[in-house]
């Protein structure tokens, strides 16, 4: 003989999310510190001075140069730990 328990598809300690609830998400970075949201995500804001043609040099190249200039920056640390 087996137990037919019935088991209720909606579980109390994780309702389904309801469109109010969705409409008082808001992201991470907002909610966390910036040391937190660093820590879940690896990311860190710095300010950092560099020379005027360095970054004339990337926004010649599109809007996405922020990206861009991260994406090289982190290449270049890639490289020099590998060496």
């Amino acid at each position: 003989m087996t137990n037919s328990a019935i088991v209720d598809p909606v579980d109390d300690d994780n309702p389904e999310l309801t469109d109010a609830d969705i409409a008082r998400m808001r992201p991470a970075r907002e909610v966390l510190s910036s040391a937190a949201y660093a820590r879940l995500t690896g990311v860190s804001e710095v300010e950092l001075t560099l020379p005027a043609a360095t970054i004339r040099a990337f926004v010649e190249e599109g809007e996405d140069w922020r990206e861009r200039m991260a994406e090289a920056l982190t290449e270049a640390a890639r490289k020099k730990r590998a060496a």
